[in-house]
């Protein structure tokens, strides 16, 4: 998979997270979704969205006489990706050096999981999306 575009800003970010835990809706219903106080008006949310489906992070698809907006890939392919420009972009000290801190900050659970799951992509195991 090619690089993904980076969510730029909190709304942005926001909208992604509720799409992610939505799997895909409407203005409406993402708005609904967004932070209790974010205050943002529905043309708003369209606009972020429609701005989103432009830059190829959401996918606008028409159901009847609505919109519906999904995300064009996992929470998970998305951090990946957006991990692996930052990381290719860095020395191989400071790449070294962040990814230590990353698993650093993992507990003992947390770890093994890693384990686990480095395992199973070795192995050609999809894993979690």
């Amino acid at each position: 998979m090619g690089e993904a575009p980076r969510v730029q800003g909190g709304l942005q970010a926001e909208i992604m997270t509720v799409l992610w835990r939505i799997g895909a809706g409407t203005v409406e219903q993402v708005r609904g979704g967004l932070p209790e106080g974010s205050g943002s008006a529905y043309t708003t949310v369209q606009t972020v969205l429609n701005r989103l489906a432009e830059r190829g992070l959401v996918v606008r698809t028409r159901e009847r006489n609505v919109i519906v907006y999904q995300p064009a890939m996992s929470e998970a392919e998305y951090v990946d990706s957006a991990l692996a420009a930052t990381l290719d972009s860095a020395s191989k000290s400071a790449r070294r050096l962040a990814l230590a801190r990353l698993v650093g900050r993992m507990g003992a659970g947390e770890l093994d999981e890693l384990r686990e799951l480095a395992r199973g992509l070795d192995k050609g195991e999809p894993g979690p999306a």
